[in-house]
């Protein structure tokens, strides 16, 4: 017989304990559906029930639980149905997107799905800049929310492109992207958003290792594990501060260019 000790309720709360969520904070969940499988064996649905009802719980009813739920859809072309089109970004983000309680903001290329005391904010967020003021990420800083890192490098946090859009960074520019989405009461109309995309002539793939080295010195980013996976959290606040005072030194401190060698 196996000896394999899975994970279970006390084991998530410790680690989400160990990283510092706290009741009545709002986090955005960027995850990695591998750390499920260290779950009892039970269909996915139940072993990412287990994981978002025990975040919830942690996060209580005055907290809010963000997922990202980004499409893409016109920069290929699609319709953005905000009832239907599903997450590109990861089989937990799309099971949440779809359970009881859960609403969706309206941006078709960066979309976030949301439950919790601060939902319908999101849900109402800006959807004609996806990192711009009024945006999800906006949002996020000024409800002082953290960013909560499951089984995934610091390098997968949308957030990053809130701070250079705020920053103004020159490897990347807004571009206009237009098509047709699909509200809630399921009425097509035209839609504009303005994305801060990559300048392709420069080295600008995300790379934050100088800012995770920043933030651990400085004891602000908060780091456990959960069975064989890593889980980290940092607040907003903190990673927009640093993030800024690493681009003061060096403008490409957070993409591959800067890059230590």
């Amino acid at each position: 017989m196996s000896s394999r000790r899975y994970l279970d309720v006390p084991d998530i709360r410790n680690s989400f304990d160990q990283v510092g969520l706290e009741n009545g904070d709002t986090v955005m969940l960027h995850c990695d559906a591998m750390v499920t499988a260290q779950f009892p064996p039970a269909p996915n649905a139940k072993r990412f029930d287990l994981l978002v009802d025990t975040l919830e719980e942690v996060l209580g009813e005055d907290g809010t639980l963000v997922l990202p739920t980004f499409t893409y859809s016109f920069t290929q072309g699609d319709v953005f149905d905000i009832r239907h089109s599903p997450s590109s970004v990861g089989a937990i983000s799309e099971f949440f997107r779809t359970r009881s309680g859960v609403v969706r903001s309206s941006d078709p290329l960066f979309s976030v799905a949301a439950k919790g005391r601060h939902a319908a904010k999101f849900a109402d967020s800006n959807n004609e800049d996806c990192f711009g003021k009024g945006s999800a990420f906006d949002l996020l800083l000024a409800l002082d929310g953290k960013v909560l890192c499951l089984g995934c490098s610091l390098d997968r946090v949308t957030f990053v492109h809130y701070v250079e859009q705020r920053r103004g960074v020159d490897y990347r520019y807004l571009k206009r992207f237009s098509g047709e989405i699909i509200d809630l009461d399921g009425k097509r109309r035209f839609h504009t958003v303005r994305l801060y995309v990559r300048d392709l002539e420069k080295d600008s793939d995300v790379s934050l290792s100088k800012l995770r080295q920043r933030l651990v010195c400085a004891g602000l980013l908060k780091s456990a594990e959960l069975g064989r996976v890593g889980i980290a959290a940092v607040g907003c606040g903190d990673f927009f501060r640093i993030a800024q005072s690493l681009l003061d030194e060096d403008p490409t401190a957070l993409i591959e260019e800067g890059k230590e060698k």
